[in-house]
């Protein structure tokens, strides 16, 4: 692990420690890495070798508790997937973007550091043990399947590793976790699906939630394997078959355990659950609820759009995705009869060109579909943008810089609220 920087007045400065310097060991144990190294650092009297160049040197330490030296490191080699997934979305991507839009990870420390989703094929068996050693909990599993047949079927992983044994073990270790299944119509739907919701609520409540999310499907599938897209008949039976399910979860544990996504709800044009139902909203940054979380917090505003009554805009123009469009607009023209704001409103429901348009989510909007969507119209006195739709370098996923969508639009544009469909 290579010092990236020392901060100023820290603990680390103070001991001499330099850019550029190697951790060796930490208690004569080689780091593999940064949560190795904090777990490593969670004792009172700590030994730190660091390699200089050609010198070796040592620092004996005496910590009172959790301690923040100051170091920032080399950002880790993430761990990528070895699997060949049938519903890939990466795999779907158009070509030409960024490249870090095609990598596809499959890292345990980034489940437990950022909630993303990991199958666990690739694993080896110290990695399995180390999350339980360093008690890297909560993690988030992609499941999909527990019959090991049908989710080596749907993952095609390099090895073929039974699922079941090491949530036992993970559960039986006191490692929380959080599932997911993304539905393959032909694959793990039907009596697969209700098996391995069964399945899973035995680990309860060491598995603590399952979300079902529908496969996603953009045109651009050359030389993939043929799927069936998720249907509304296919969604009118999913929910049949778990609804009684949740039922009885909430009877028994008071939690339905079973998270459908949003778009489940989309695709029969009905609303989505209260927010009683999602019980606290575990798999949030998964999509699972946030339109209700949404909805809700814009419910809950004494103000829609502050910068409206500061800059004096009487007429709006709202970008979403295709399908939100009609429950957004009835939804804020509600509101603001509530908030009493004088601003008119008009939401634009985008299609998406890009991914194709069954990909109806605003987060997967691009720069060249909004302007191409809002092109011709009176937009207004400004244009709100989902913040979704941009990353930390103002970018959209098609590298439209906002600053040059900014131009070409013409009016102000602002980021509405921090939630993936407004």
């Amino acid at each position: 692990m290579i010092i990236q920087s020392v901060a100023q007045g820290s603990l680390a400065e103070r001991l001499g420690l330099l850019p550029g310097d190697k951790i060796a060991r930490v208690n004569g144990q080689s780091v593999k890495d940064l949560l190795d190294f904090h777990f490593k650092m969670a004792e009172e009297e700590v030994s730190l070798e660091v390699a200089r160049g050609a010198e070796e040197l040592t620092f004996e330490l005496e910590l009172d508790g959790p301690n923040d030296l100051g170091l920032r490191f080399e950002e880790m080699k993430i761990r990528t997937c070895g699997n060949e997934c049938v519903f890939c979305f990466i795999d779907q991507n158009p070509a030409g973007m960024r490249q870090t839009l095609y990598v596809k990870d499959e890292d345990y420390r980034l489940s437990f550091l950022h909630g993303n989703f990991v199958t666990l094929s690739n694993m080896k068996d110290w990695e399995i043990r180390r999350i339980v050693e360093q008690r890297l909990s909560p993690i988030y599993v992609s499941v999909h399947s527990t019959n090991p047949v049908t989710r080596q079927r749907l993952i095609k992983a390099r090895k073929e590793r039974d699922i079941l044994p090491i949530l036992r073990y993970f559960v039986d270790n006191d490692i929380e976790v959080h599932t997911q299944i993304v539905l393959v119509p032909g694959y793990n739907d039907g009596e697969d699906l209700l098996q391995t919701v069964r399945d899973l609520a035995s680990f309860h409540p060491g598995v603590r939630s399952l979300a079902v999310v529908p496969l996603g499907m953009t045109d651009h599938r050359e030389g993939l394997v043929q799927l069936d897209r998720v249907t509304p008949e296919l969604a009118a039976r999913t929910l049949a078959d778990l609804t009684p399910m949740q039922e009885r979860f909430r009877r028994e544990w008071g939690i339905s355990f079973v998270y459908l996504a949003d778009e489940w709800f989309r695709l029969l044009d009905r609303q989505v659950p209260s927010a009683k139902q999602y019980d606290g909203f575990p798999q949030l940054e998964n999509g699972i609820g946030m339109t209700r979380h949404f909805l809700d917090r814009l419910g809950r505003m004494k103000q829609v759009f502050p910068t409206a009554a500061k800059e004096r805009w009487k007429r709006l123009t709202l970008v979403t995705g295709a399908l939100f469009r009609e429950t957004l607009e009835a939804t804020l023209r509600k509101q603001l009869a509530r908030t009493g704001e004088e601003v008119a409103i008009e939401c634009v429901g985008i299609p998406n060109d890009f991914f194709g348009r069954n990909v109806t989510v605003a987060g997967l909007l691009v720069g060249r579909d909004i302007l191409a969507g809002l092109a011709g119209r009176d937009l207004g006195d400004a244009v709100i943008l989902p913040p979704s739709t941009l990353n930390e370098a103002d970018l959209f996923l098609d590298d439209t810089p906002l600053a040059e969508f900014r131009e070409r639009v013409g009016v102000p544009v602002q980021l509405g609220l921090r939630d993936r469909h407004f």
